[in-house]
């Protein structure tokens, strides 16, 4: 069986940019996993109002719009990224 690898649970709150630009706050209704040659196990998120009629959006696609929103909610602003450790110095 496979191992669900994400971020999300069901009932959570995604927020990304949708296909029109505008950004979205949707609430998780199902999670589906598919298997893509190259890619290992992608996960994609179901959310909307109608359980018949979902849609379907990726954990990268809402992580990149998710960075993008906080990008333009805090320009300027430089991401959070490790600084990598420099080794010491002798004299």
């Amino acid at each position: 069986m496979a191992k669900i690898r994400t971020r999300y649970t069901l009932g959570d709150t995604i927020q990304f940019i949708g296909s029109d630009g505008k950004p979205r706050r949707e609430i998780v209704r199902m999670i589906e996993t598919q298997i893509v040659e190259g890619y290992d196990l992608w996960v994609i998120y179901g959310y909307g109002e109608n359980l018949y009629d979902l849609n379907h959006v990726s954990e990268q696609k809402i992580l990149i719009s998710q960075r993008q929103i906080n990008e333009q909610q805090h320009p300027g602003r430089v991401p959070n990224t490790p600084v990598a450790k420099q080794p010491a110095t002798t004299r």
